[in-house]
């Protein structure tokens, strides 16, 4: 999961700006992973947690639930 985090920011950082596609690198990331399962992966405005097309100069909440066998990941990370 961290990986797919950091690779959300360095994507980001590189200035990627599409919410869908910085998820589909994500989830691509993590599909290489046999025994992971996605429960969801989302960028959203930080301050109203509404889902964004686009990233823009407000800050955005990538969060992220995967599960690993049993067991439920859940993360986030800031970008901006």
């Amino acid at each position: 999961m961290f990986k797919a985090l950091s690779l959300g920011r360095q994507l980001w950082q590189e200035g990627e700006h599409n919410a869908d596609k910085i998820c589909g690198e994500m989830t691509a990331l993590i599909q290489k992973e046999p025994l992971a399962s996605i429960d969801y992966i989302s960028i959203a405005d930080a301050d109203t947690l509404e889902e964004l097309k686009e990233i823009g100069r407000q800050p955005a909440l990538v969060s992220l639930a995967v599960r690993i066998g049993r067991t439920k990941l859940i993360d986030n990370i800031t970008l901006g």
